[in-house]
């Protein structure tokens, strides 16, 4: 009978164990899902200090902020990271909320949707200085390009001192004196929202207050992350509109976040007066924000102009590090063995052109000026890049340049000579091979086809122009096809050049793509005419912005046509000490009008 009882005990345990809710099939279940980063931003010390003096934007007590931004993977669960990692002190979020944005732009969500953020079952957190903390894991189902607002309630004054500077924009509510009521966490208004900015020259850089990354857990398939990570000039939605064209084709398994730090070097940190909003090397910080992001497989990396560009300026060159082309070189050989070690993939855009910029400062232009010597070690990197046999591949950016001068960015892709307008962020997007993520590129559709945009237009124009010089202008344009040539190194092999063409204006509406040989892949300029009277917005009011419905999205963050006189994101501050100056003139006229009303009386 115990021989019996102890078979049928062992018969019972083994069924249990490959039963449904037994520990071994639950196991194994469960690590089928996983997480991967949707959303993330690098984090900068983002006060200011001058003459000995901390300037940082302040919270309010009793005020809330709302952070609008997209994610692009879609699962059943999220979780949120906060970073105090610049902190004097510890920092108390006293509650946080996710829902649906409501439009783009006006601080609103979709009440209906809003759920609790909890920290080990708690609705508040206290974040120690230099420290990151994770979220619990909430039940929240998403889509891919879902836009998302997460709410943050501040019962005491807090000072923001760590942020990032891209992919999102925020709001900061204050409490109505007219109402006791607190948090605003779950309102589908915040009360008088005023966004939280920093303008530096031509750019608006979108503070995001203590909000690192958001994961997406995808619980079934084979699921990873592409980082993108380097300087201002991909501080733009140029990985929004990667990410777009993977969603658009119903690629469900690659997300893609960007990392990228406005006048972020590889070699070393920021310098300057404002040089803590640059961030740490980027060969510092690359373990933080691109190795250890969650699923991450890809790395994009665009970093290096302003290890030369800096060495140059004259407000920083005596101040900072003057390294040579092979040093910077270096930095990337140390990336791509950091990568390797961890069998992540890494690319490198090669440098886009950059003449005619000068650098704003302060509001003063001329602090860097372009010269043959600096090009030429812009050309030394690009030229590593394009041949080396460590990276995995590189992306070509030369054919952003002007026709008319190959070392300046074509007018209509620049506002400044070298970051990106929203055009050229949709024309840098298109020259990224999707087979770079493991993708084929027989269903995708373009960036610029989804937007129905020719980025091409005015280049196609210059080149015209220059082809007949003694012509009147034309209405529409048509051009001889210029040959272009993009590499990508396949794996153990000797390296192709592929071609690849310029895109020219009569051709209707398809690409045309020289195919490589041996399984390598080029990088596709698009080639068609797309509609002119099509305008990309960049930050959307209500009317323009839509849902995704898998046939394009309203690009909303980043570059703003809007740009603040002065450097500096404490709106609320100067705006009371506007309203206190003004409130100050006018008592002191009406002081003297009814003084002197007063003599003329006596008199």
């Amino acid at each position: 009978m115990k021989k019996i009882t102890a078979i049928l005990s062992f018969v019972l345990a083994f069924i249990l164990i490959l039963s449904p809710s037994g520990g071994l099939f639950t196991y194994e279940a469960s690590a089928a899902g996983k997480w991967v980063s949707s959303w993330a931003t690098s984090i900068v010390d983002s006060s200011v200090t001058l003459s000995s003096l901390s300037l940082q934007d302040i919270i309010p007590a009793r005020s809330t902020i709302r952070i609008e931004l997209k994610v692009t993977m879609g699962g059943d669960k999220l979780r949120f990271k906060f970073s105090n990692e610049h902190g004097a002190a510890a920092i108390t979020i006293s509650e946080a909320t996710v829902a649906k944005t409501s439009g783009a732009g006006n601080a609103a969500i979709d009440a209906s949707t809003a759920c609790a953020i909890t920290f080990d079952g708690n609705k508040s957190v206290s974040v120690p200085k230099g420290a990151t903390i994770w979220s619990d894991a909430i039940e929240y189902k998403t889509q891919a390009l879902d836009s998302l607002s997460v709410s943050l309630y501040f019962a005491n004054s807090t000072y923001i001192t760590s942020a990032g500077l891209s992919n999102a924009r925020t709001f900061m509510g204050l409490r109505s004196i007219f109402r006791e009521d607190v948090s605003q966490c779950y309102e589908p208004r915040i009360n008088s929202a005023r966004e939280v900015n920093i303008a530096s020259g031509t750019i608006t850089y979108h503070t995001t207050p203590f909000l690192a990354e958001i994961d997406t857990y995808v619980s079934s398939g084979n699921v990873d992350t592409a980082v993108f990570i380097g300087d201002s000039t991909l501080v733009n939605d140029t990985y929004l509109y990667f990410a777009e064209k993977l969603v658009n084709a119903g690629v469900k398994n690659v997300s893609v976040v960007n990392e990228a730090v406005v006048a972020n070097k590889l070699l070393s940190g920021g310098t300057g007066l404002i040089g803590n909003l640059y961030g740490d090397a980027l060969i510092d910080r690359f373990e933080r924000d691109a190795l250890d992001i969650s699923g991450v497989k890809y790395i994009f990396v665009k970093i290096g102009l302003n290890d030369i560009l800096h060495q140059f300026s004259k407000s920083m060159g005596a101040d900072v590090p003057h390294p040579s082309a092979d040093d910077i070189i270096d930095g990337y050989k140390t990336l791509v063995k950091k990568a390797h070690a961890k069998g992540i993939k890494i690319y490198f855009f090669t440098k886009s052109p950059w003449k005619g910029y000068e650098r704003e400062f302060l509001g003063q232009t001329g602090d860097v000026v372009w010269t043959k010597e600096m090009q030429n070690m812009c050309d030394e990197l690009n030229k590593w890049i394009k041949t080396n046999k460590l990276a995995d591949g590189y992306i070509d950016c030369s054919p952003l340049a002007n026709p008319a001068d190959e070392y300046a960015l074509c007018p209509s892709f620049t506002p400044d000579g070298a970051h990106l307008t929203p055009i050229a962020a949709i024309a840098l997007a298109d020259l990224i091979p999707v087979s770079f993520v493991g993708v084929s590129d027989s269903d995708i559709k373009t960036a610029a086809k989804i937007h129905k945009v020719n980025p091409y237009k005015e280049k196609n124009q210059i080149i015209y122009d220059l082809e007949h010089p003694t012509e009147a202008p034309r209405e529409e344009s048509t051009t001889k096809r210029e040959e272009n040539t993009t590499r990508v190194p396949s794996s153990g092999s000797q390296t192709e050049e592929p071609t690849t063409r310029v895109p020219s204006s009569d051709s209707q509406n398809e690409e045309t793509v020289t195919r490589p040989s041996s399984g390598d892949v080029a990088a596709t300029v698009p080639s068609y005419n797309g509609s002119e009277s099509f305008t990309v917005p960049v930050i959307s009011d209500t009317k323009e912005t839509q849902k995704y419905n898998g046939t394009g999205v309203i690009p909303e963050y980043n570059i703003s046509e809007n740009h603040p006189a002065t450097i500096g994101g404490g709106t609320g501050v100067v705006f009371m000490l506007v309203l206190f100056a003004v409130l100050t003139v006018a008592g002191a006229v009406m002081f003297m009008t009814l003084n002197r009303k007063k003599e003329e009386d006596f008199e």
